[in-house]
């Protein structure tokens, strides 16, 4: 929860927006039009309701639009004086960078970009799903250590493409006949979709060289390096879900400080009551 400041006018008045933007009832309405916000824009794809229901789907857009500014008002008028808080959430700048972007002169004008804009309205749902959440930080931190396998897996995929246009260039010049061609068929093969036939075309005429060919970038590309990769966003993932624990048990042990600090002080406030009757006395 964002704290207020106490004691002021201010602060109050931040706290009733505070509660009303973190309750579940708010966030769920929000949810609600954000799926509705999708619904309509699935609609506007068919060309006879934008012909019956044109005026009325262009009007919901609007309402959506309201909606959203109203939310985002909200959600800013709970940070209080400080503003800046509500700037650290890398979702709140997503919404803030979407809203903006709609009060910019020509944007309007322009349909599809503006269907675009609408489009990634939807996305806001991501942030409301906490496993997709950890999902997206997880492949986040997973970019770093994967950059030297995308590396490896380039210079394999070239490598590979360069012998590939020397064995099978001039058998089937339409996948080998230059290394750009070449490296489109290794990454294809990567993926295990319709190697088959492209092994049997070269295989007719060098059988060999195609079987060892094959069967090593497949070993190499598919089964050591796609696992790597898989192996790293698992471990990006098992880290941000050990992040995640730490940080709920944090905050309950900082939950749990507080109410014995209450408890503490509730005892102090009753010890100097009764020291003060006993001061008075009956």
């Amino acid at each position: 929860m964002l704290p207020a400041v106490e004691g002021t006018a201010t602060g109050t008045f931040s706290a009733r927006f505070e509660r009303i933007a973190e309750s579940e009832r708010f966030q769920n309405a929000i949810i609600a039009v954000i799926l509705l916000n999708a619904i309509v824009l699935g609609v506007e794809t068919f060309d006879a309701a934008m012909e019956g229901y044109g005026r009325q789907l262009e009007a919901l857009n609007t309402l959506f639009t309201a909606i959203f500014i109203i939310e985002l008002a909200v959600r800013l008028v709970a940070c209080g004086t400080k503003p800046q808080r509500f700037f650290r959430s890398g979702w709140n700048l997503f919404d803030f960078a979407i809203i903006a972007a709609l009060f910019i002169p020509g944007v309007r004008e322009n349909a599809a970009l503006l269907r675009i804009l609408r489009l990634l309205r939807v996305a806001r749902l991501l942030k409301s799903l906490p496993d997709v959440r950890v999902l997206l930080r997880g492949a986040a931190r997973a970019i770093r250590p994967a950059a030297g396998l995308v590396i490896i897996t380039g210079l394999l995929v070239f490598l590979y493409g360069m012998v590939g246009w020397t064995l099978f260039g001039d058998v089937d010049p339409t996948n080998w006949g230059n290394i750009g061609l070449a490296s489109l068929t290794l990454f294809s093969i990567l993926t295990l979709e319709g190697w088959n036939s492209l092994f049997a075309t070269v295989f007719a005429a060098r059988p060999f060289a195609s079987l060892l060919f094959f069967l090593s970038f497949i070993l190499l590309g598919t089964f050591v390096v796609l696992n790597l990769l898989l192996g790293i966003m698992i471990g990006s993932l098992e880290e941000v879900r050990e992040e995640e624990r730490i940080r709920a048990g944090g905050d309950t042990a900082d939950l749990e400080g507080r109410l014995r600090d209450l408890r503490e002080a509730l005892d102090a406030v009753e010890h100097s009551l009764r020291v003060e009757r006993e001061r008075r006395g009956p």
